[in-house]
């Protein structure tokens, strides 16, 4: 039985996640885990790194990304979600399963997933739903300029034509 809440805080780069997630560890302090997707457990982190850094991910669809996204998941869920939630404190996380729905999904173009969405969300996720999700709507040019501001690089999926209007898309 969980004690703690979790608490997504979800939307596009340069959305202001950072800035709020920065509050919010201010705020709870101790009393939270903070933590992210894809990654946020050990064996997720590996996971993370192959999505958005080997060499091969740019040639891979989003069908293979939603499979390895929904693998991080479990693991994440497993490993530190369950237990920070078990132990009384809140977890937050900086993204979660709607990012796998705006991303793959809309933004690689992958509608045939939508279908099997809720079956692989029951299935990875079952009964350990977010308490709350928090989606920060930004415009994309916004975001962009932001992103370039901080000095974050583009990542593969950044350069895909016509992928972040498709994803916001997704989220909205």
């Amino acid at each position: 039985m969980k004690k703690g809440k979790f608490i997504v805080i979800e939307g596009g780069d340069g959305s202001g996640k950072s800035t709020q997630i920065t509050k919010l560890k201010e705020y709870f302090g101790d009393n939270a885990i903070f933590t992210r997707e894809p990654g946020g457990s050990p064996y997720g982190e590996e996971i993370r790194e192959i999505i958005l850094n080997s060499p091969n991910a740019k040639q891979a669809d989003g069908k293979t990304h939603a499979a390895l996204f929904w693998a991080s998941r479990a693991d994440h869920l497993k490993n530190t979600i369950l237990p920070g939630l078990e132990s009384g404190k809140h977890v937050i996380s900086d993204r979660f399963d709607s990012s796998t729905y705006a991303y793959q999904i809309h933004g690689q173009q992958e509608h045939p997933l939508k279908e099997i969405f809720p079956v692989f969300r029951n299935f990875f996720v079952g009964d350990n739903v977010p308490d709350l999700y928090i989606y920060l709507d930004v415009d994309i040019e916004e975001g962009l300029r932001r992103k370039a501001n901080e000095g974050v690089e583009e990542n593969h999926f950044d350069r895909k034509g016509g992928f972040l209007k498709r994803m916001h898309a997704g989220y909205l």
